[in-house]
């Protein structure tokens, strides 16, 4: 049977349920509304548990739509761990983690100055609990700044103590130079959003996805709808609650 399409309102809404330490996983090519999307269900997953600590890690230098999700939903950005509070400063909902980049390094030691940063994070929200921690690219973080022992412990035991790790990722496949990301970004999310794919090998890739029909997938996968609003390519998104097992068809 074919599932259900939703719009998206209507989905994030009345549908979308997050609990508190379920991993999320996002995994579509880039470019095609991925980041947007995990904003809105940051959004209303921070709603819906207002007690949860939320923290955005920003690999990249520069991204605009980060800064205006980060306004939107009352996120302070901060380049250092733990952030540093002004005085009399409202307290925010939450953090993007965004540490400077140094245009007089290397890439290998920006990257590695960067990643210190972050592991720092990681470790810290790890052990305090009751938390959402974004990974936006996951693959910087897992392959170029070799994060992946890290993001493993969260994907592997951090849902007992309320630790839920989000990652977005452009591919499952990884590359042949840098690595990949841990296969843990699949199978351990409790909720996945894949986007339209024609590659053969990212598609081979969701097979290895517990609990569902990998043909099943790859048939949904390929086919997706692609929507163009205004400059932006969007696609339709299946989603996939492994809770249960439920899927559907998300709208842009």
């Amino acid at each position: 049977m074919a599932p259900p399409q939703l719009e998206r309102q209507e989905f994030l809404d009345e549908y979308w349920d997050y609990q508190p330490g379920e991993h999320v996983s996002l995994i579509y090519p880039t470019q095609r509304g991925k980041s947007h999307l995990a904003y809105q269900l940051l959004g209303a997953a921070m709603r819906d548990n207002p007690r949860l600590q939320v923290v955005s890690l920003m690999p990249k230098p520069n991204s605009p739509s980060t800064h205006a999700w980060a306004k939107a939903l009352n996120l302070r950005e901060t380049p250092v761990w733990p952030p540093q509070r002004k005085l009399l400063e409202a307290k925010p909902a939450g953090h993007v983690l965004w540490p400077l980049h140094r245009r007089d390094l290397t890439a290998e030691q920006d990257r590695a100055q960067v990643g210190a940063i972050m592991r720092r994070a990681l470790s810290a929200q790890y052990w305090k609990g009751h938390t959402i921690m974004f990974a936006d690219d996951v693959f910087i973080l897992a392959a170029m700044m070799g994060l992946n022992a890290e993001l493993e412990e969260w994907w592997t035991a951090g849902a007992e103590g309320g630790a839920g790790l989000w990652c977005a990722n452009q591919k499952p496949s990884g590359s042949i130079s840098t690595g990949t990301v841990s296969s843990f970004s699949y199978n351990a999310p409790s909720h996945l959003f894949l986007g339209r794919d024609t590659d053969a090998r990212n598609i081979q890739r969701f097979g290895e996805i517990g609990g569902i029909d990998p043909r099943e997938v790859e048939a949904i996968v390929r086919n997706l709808r692609l929507y163009r609003i205004g400059t932006k390519t969007i696609s339709e998104v299946l989603y996939i609650d492994k809770r249960i097992p439920a899927k559907a068809l998300i709208g842009p």
